[in-house]
């Protein structure tokens, strides 16, 4: 469920009651956990945690318990944390480590109450901060095919206006992107650590690739998806695929 005011979206993960029980190999089986360039915070029993950027893909064993989680937009969740997302990239960390006064979190008797708790925690981060928009610009632009559009910019909610917007196709690098943000790579490549856990670079390969994964699922063709998110072929689409996906 899209949550606007966070930037996030809420996601319950209930246990499979026939595969949990007792001695059943399933509740141990491994899930694949993908990279999007996303960072959640998650309530699990009475733990909160966060999950940090993934540079390629998780693997993780499920439990027999509920998972309640957020998964906040690229370029949000350490805004609200006040920390840098590369202090956090490929790592799940106990949220008592970096917000202090953490507030204790209990297994509530339904999903709805661990939720409750979870935008609770997320509203009173979010009341001491002011969104930055540009993380979200930035990871727009690094996402899409792109020529520039020009005089275009983001005309819509406040905080966002005045971002430059991209249309067409054709990937344009990251010198591009940065002049088109009137920073230098250098002074991209170390907000985009701090904003993402990664560079430019590569969470323009995750978002790009996780844009193909879409078109795919739409009903495209391998080549035709990879044409649309920027591929110079569908080769090129394997090859990072295989990269973030470990294999």
């Amino acid at each position: 469920m899209s949550i606007p005011r966070l930037h996030a979206a809420l996601w319950i993960s209930e246990p499979d009651l026939d595969a949990s029980a007792a001695g059943s190999p399933e509740s141990e089986t491994p899930r694949v956990i993908v990279p999007d360039g996303c960072m959640d915070l998650i309530v699990m029993g009475s733990t909160a945690v966060i999950a940090g950027a993934d540079s390629t893909a998780r693997r993780i064993t499920t439990g027999p318990g509920r998972a309640v989680g957020l998964r906040f937009d690229p370029g949000v969740l350490p805004q609200l944390l006040r920390t840098s997302a590369a202090e956090l990239a490929n790592q799940v960390t106990p949220i008592a480590e970096v917000v202090t006064r953490a507030p204790s979190f209990h297994l509530g008797g339904s999903a709805g109450d661990d939720a409750r708790e979870l935008l609770d925690l997320a509203e009173a981060l979010a009341s001491r901060t002011v969104i930055d928009g540009r993380p979200l610009a930035l990871a727009r632009a690094l996402a899409q095919p792109r020529v520039p559009a020009g005089s275009q910019t983001f005309a819509g909610s406040a905080g966002f206006a005045g971002y430059p917007v991209f249309v067409g196709s054709g990937a344009g690098s990251i010198a591009e992107v940065a002049a088109d943000f009137a920073y230098s790579p250098r002074q991209l490549r170390r907000l985009s650590a701090a904003w993402f856990g990664y560079g430019p670079k590569h969470l323009a390969k995750i978002l790009r690739w996780r844009s193909a994964r879409e078109l795919i699922a739409a009903g495209h063709t391998r080549a035709a998806a990879a044409a649309l998110a920027g591929y110079a072929d569908a080769a090129h689409l394997w090859r990072d695929e295989r990269a973030l996906l470990g294999r």
